[in-house]
């Protein structure tokens, strides 16, 4: 389906790539998301690759980690047998889904490997592995560290609420 990208829609689509990639996200799924999120009808892989000057293979990947996220949902479009795409409008929900599906577990990840880092750090001392000095200036940095996870921790039931 040819759709008309007006100024609105590029700045948009753009808007939402950047802010995904500033979250860690590529790109061209926050564009994916953009232009589905302003298309008043649902769209192909091909419309989609065709829109966003980007690869089938990238429109295919972004769509299925969008639609893991419950951010899209793919309909049928009667005798077509191509896949086609919409944006779900509930934006707090889509939030929450990303955040659930891909920020927390990343969060806890962190979490574990840190005290990993810590244990490691530990025995390491003991057996003389690094020098106090070493072992002092680790330890002081991975603190810092372990007291800012401390406080995300803490903060995180909270923004769960909020979604």
């Amino acid at each position: 389906m040819e759709i008309t990208l007006s100024k609105t829609r590029l700045e948009f689509i753009e808007t939402v790539g950047r802010m995904c990639q500033q979250l860690g996200l590529p790109r061209s799924i926050g564009q994916i998301y953009g232009l589905l999120y302003l298309s008043p009808a649902s769209l192909s892989l091909d419309d989609i690759a065709e829109q966003l000057s980007i690869s089938k293979g990238s429109a295919s990947t972004g769509t299925r980690q969008l639609a893991s996220w419950q951010a899209i949902k793919q309909v049928w479009v009667p005798g077509d047998r191509r896949d086609y795409f919409e944006a779900v409008g509930n934006l707090r929900d889509l939030l929450e889904s990303i955040y659930r599906n891909y920020f927390k577990p990343k969060l806890e990840k962190g979490g574990r490997k840190l005290d990993s880092l810590l244990a490691t750090l530990e025995e390491e001392r003991q057996q003389g592995a690094v020098s106090p000095e070493d072992y002092a200036f680790f330890k002081e940095r991975l603190d810092n560290i372990a007291r800012l996870e401390d406080r995300i921790s803490r903060v995180l039931p909270i923004a769960e609420k909020l979604l």
